[in-house]
């Protein structure tokens, strides 16, 4: 819904900056009229509904290129019944409220709700609240989908959840009977410094036994892996530069920031704010060994490129923020890699060989053009071009074998979601097909340049309709928001 505010997203990306102005973290609201006045200017989109329902007839009067399952989201409704005042436990009143927008999107035809209790509004939301709200989905046939409590609420630096918050996710679950899908699962627990290959192993195996714990209990529980083994989220950071993002903003520029970074005292502002533990991201409290994954892909200074912020600081005898510093200055430009893998590529086997798991990109649709023009400079993620190019490639085909590998990216999740007549090339079924060469597939996207489509892929057909035909895009938009039916469970 939308109403009186609007709830930060992602797509609002070039101009929420602009519309409020903030150094460490955005608000997580705005004022609806705010919001439209910029939409409106910037994207040439009107929010012009108020309801779930209406978002959808306005969804379908745009004609999408692909078919939508949406699911009503906790931080939009939360912000809508509590507006600015989300820092607290809601009260009997105002779990109501929510409840009934959970009511009227799940009436509407929403498959399902979601929340994200790594970000604001909804990081304040208690367990009872959760309950309330995934109960009203699970009475009209739903399904709960969690990025669960794992890093702590960001804006503030994080304080890791972890194991406590899958612990949480499936306790709601399990009090409310909703089936559950859990969004890019990762390690449940932290080890530090840095984890040795069996310890990350062990963690993974240890996470994967608490939800095979749920599942022997009865809990109807999936969960998707994110495919690229170095990075996940939806945007990416294209400079070194850009990883200090509050002071960035600030400077407006690269070259001023990099200017501004040569005064002692100013570096000692950042370095003080850092060491408080109160940056997401660069952590020394929670990450000790962050240094080791900020990776240099290209820089005028030769002897930076290929390597990474831990190794300049070893080889100048300095300390990790310093060589941090330095490389800014000494070239504001240095690009970014995709760096050290966040979750290595051997705990992605362990969790892609369970027969409850799925690929999930963690991303969102952006053209080969999308780029931020203000500071921080993101661009869009590896994985919205070529993520399941790399899950067939490498976990499908390469692990799982093809048929298996293809049932965890297409009869599963449909399944998952109640899908009933999609997954399967089969009579009676929807014709959204893949056509695509096996030994072909590959990913193109390069630290360079991430917004490259992969390779291998032939023909897509959305709804019987060619979306993609000899691998050119047809600019057909025969997609559509799907419906659930209702009451009567998963169709």
């Amino acid at each position: 819904p939308a109403k009186d505010y609007w709830v930060s997203g992602t797509w609002d990306w070039n101009w929420w900056s602009k519309a409020s102005p903030y150094k460490y973290s955005r608000a997580a609201l705005l004022d609806l009229d705010i919001a439209r006045k910029y939409s409106r200017e910037v994207d040439g989109c009107d929010i012009d509904w108020t309801t779930f329902g209406e978002w959808m007839e306005r969804v379908d009067r745009v004609r999408p290129g692909t078919n939508i399952c949406p699911l009503v989201g906790h931080g939009t409704i939360r912000g809508v019944v509590m507006g600015r005042d989300h820092r607290r436990a809601a009260t009997e009143e105002e779990v109501r409220k929510m409840k009934y927008w959970v009511e009227e999107a799940m009436d509407s035809g929403a498959w399902g709700f979601s929340n994200g209790l790594d970000y604001a509004p909804n990081a304040w939301s208690t367990l009872e609240e959760s309950c309330e709200l995934v109960g009203a989905a699970a009475g009209r046939g739903g399904i709960f989908s969690t990025h669960w409590r794992r890093t702590g609420l960001r804006a503030v630096g994080g304080n890791p959840g972890l194991i406590n918050g899958l612990r949480e996710a499936i306790e709601i679950a399990r009090r409310t009977g909703c089936r559950i899908q859990i969004a890019h699962l990762n390690l449940g627990y932290l080890v530090s410094p840095e984890p040795t290959h069996k310890l990350a192993v062990c963690a993974a195996e240890e996470t994967l036994a608490l939800l095979d714990s749920a599942i022997s209990e009865g809990t109807d529980l999936a969960f998707d892996v994110i495919p690229h083994h170095l990075t996940g989220g939806i945007l990416r950071l294209k400079y070194v530069a850009s990883i200090l993002s509050p002071w960035l903003w600030v400077a407006g520029n690269l070259e001023q920031f990099a200017e501004n970074l040569k005064a002692p005292d100013y570096r000692d502002e950042i370095r003080n704010y850092i060491m408080a533990g109160k940056f997401y991201s660069i952590n020394p409290v929670t990450s000790p060994g962050w240094a080791a994954g900020i990776l240099i892909a290209k820089s005028e200074v030769e002897s930076y490129t290929g390597k990474t912020i831990a190794d300049i600081a070893g080889e100048t005898s300095t300390d990790p923020l310093d060589a941090l510093f330095h490389v800014i200055m000494d070239d504001p430009y240095a690009r970014l890699s995709l760096g050290k893998p966040d979750t290595p590529d051997d705990v992605k086997r362990v969790f892609y060989k369970h027969p409850r798991a799925m690929a999930g990109t963690d991303t969102k649709l952006f053209d080969t053009a999308a780029e931020q023009t203000i500071p921080p400079y993101y661009v869009p993620n590896p994985n919205t071009y070529g993520g399941m190019a790399r899950y067939i490639k490498r976990y499908g085909i390469g692990m799982l074998g093809f048929e298996e590998g293809i049932r965890r990216i297409t009869s599963l999740p449909a399944a998952t979601m109640g899908l009933r007549d999609r997954g399967e090339i089969a009579v009676g079924k929807k014709a959204d097909i893949v056509v695509m060469t096996p030994h072909l597939v590959c990913e193109r996207s390069t630290d360079d340049e991430p917004r490259q489509y992969p390779g291998g892929f032939d023909w897509v057909l959305v709804n019987g309709v060619p979306a993609l035909a000899d691998g050119k895009h047809t600019l057909s938009r025969s997609g559509k928001v799907l419906r659930h039916s209702g009451v009567s469970g998963p169709c």
